[in-house]
């Protein structure tokens, strides 16, 4: 059985990141002889961190640890992190000692440019990433990309799409509540999810006169964009009909999907110049038989799939009216919440499943 080895950057702080390694890590161990390894960052003085802002510098981390604790390995699974000199260094002395292993990257947001680097303080290292990433071809052999990309940065690319253990997500529950609608959204809050378009959209249902159902927003998750979205609901005065929670897992979040009606998607994809969505938690919804309103296409389901509301994608708020008609019409053609829960998820299976993602990555190393 062939020796792999799952490596990333910390990955275990984010909750969703962590979920993803997990499904990995199962599906890959059904072929081969598997070890995870983290490459953590090393601690550093205040002088030592400015230091390393420089073009040149490197981001401290335990490389020399990590080679050492290589053995033999066939390949390696990476999740990508900014490229920098120390960065490259590592994939050039694992590729010189280990000339056979196959080194795949995982690019799990392409392209990531303006979705990691937006902000000021992260400049410093996308003049890394720019100074440094091109000369990856040298060692890597090849990226996983959930994009129609042949090449990335003179790389060969496997494409594939995100996906999920099915069988080890719980169905969700509940039933439907009389004239009220509750919406969710679960997410590290970024850029990307747009939720603003939402609140917009609420502060128009809810200054529009009399109102058919009364609906409800729940924000699941920290993130960046978390506090703007909560200084939003402030201005619209929208406290009572938007609410804000921490991180969930497990058994709480089960019970918060259980308590609501229809998911979110991403909303703010244009901001990324993207234009189909592939998101992990698309996967959960449809395992979990959720419905879901996303503001483009998903990249696994046919424009007409049923369970699905797409908005466009672009700074529009979102009209409630619109959603509304979505929840009614889920109910009068699928009964029940449950009922309407299994046919999504019996839905989800050939889409999304862990098996189908990982193939094209399966052939790669068995090549």
């Amino acid at each position: 059985m062939k020796k792999g080895y799952y490596i990333h950057f910390q990955g275990r702080e984010s909750i969703g990141v962590s979920k993803k390694i997990d499904m990995q890590m199962k599906e890959f161990s059904k072929h081969y002889n598997m070890d995870e390894m983290e490459i953590r960052a090393t601690e550093r003085s205040l002088p030592q961190r400015i230091l390393g802002l420089f073009p040149t510098a490197s981001i401290a981390r335990e490389y020399d640890k990590a080679l050492k604790n290589l053995e033999n390995p066939d390949f390696v699974y990476v999740r990508r992190t900014v490229a920098d000199r120390a960065y490259v260094t590592f994939w050039k002395n694992v590729k010189e000692k280990y000339p056979d292993c196959k080194i795949i990257i995982e690019i799990f947001t392409y392209p990531y440019d303006k979705d990691d680097f937006a902000k000021w303080n992260a400049w410093p290292f996308y003049i890394k990433e720019r100074l440094y990433r091109g000369r990856l071809k040298k060692y890597i052999d090849r990226f996983v990309t959930y994009t129609d990309d042949q090449e990335i940065f003179g790389v060969p690319a496997l494409c594939t799409f995100n996906g999920i253990q099915v069988e080890d997500v719980a169905l969700v529950g509940g039933a439907y509540q009389e004239n009220k609608i509750t919406l969710i959204g679960v997410a590290y809050m970024q850029r990307h999810h747009g939720y603003e378009r939402i609140i917009e959209g609420m502060r128009a249902y809810y200054q529009g006169g009399s109102q058919k159902y009364e609906v409800t927003l729940r924000l699941v998750g920290d993130g960046p964009e978390k506090a703007g979205y909560q200084e939003l609901v402030e201005k619209y005065h929208l406290q009572e009909h938007v609410i804000f929670y921490p991180n969930k897992s497990g058994k709480e979040l089960d019970e918060l999907y259980d308590g609501s009606d229809i998911a979110l998607g991403s909303f703010g994809m244009y901001k990324l110049g993207l234009y189909t969505l592939g998101a992990l938690k698309t996967r959960e919804y449809l395992a979990k038989g959720m419905p879901f309103i996303t503001g483009c296409p998903v990249d696994v389901l046919e424009e007409d799939y049923p369970y699905v509301k797409n908005f466009p994608n672009n700074t529009q708020s979102v009209d409630i009216r619109e959603v509304i008609n979505f929840y009614e019409k889920l109910k009068t053609e699928n009964g029940d919440k449950i009922t309407l829960a299994r046919k999504i998820r019996e839905s989800a299976v050939s889409r999304v499943s862990m098996q189908s993602v990982m193939q094209p990555i399966i052939d790669f190393i068995e090549g």
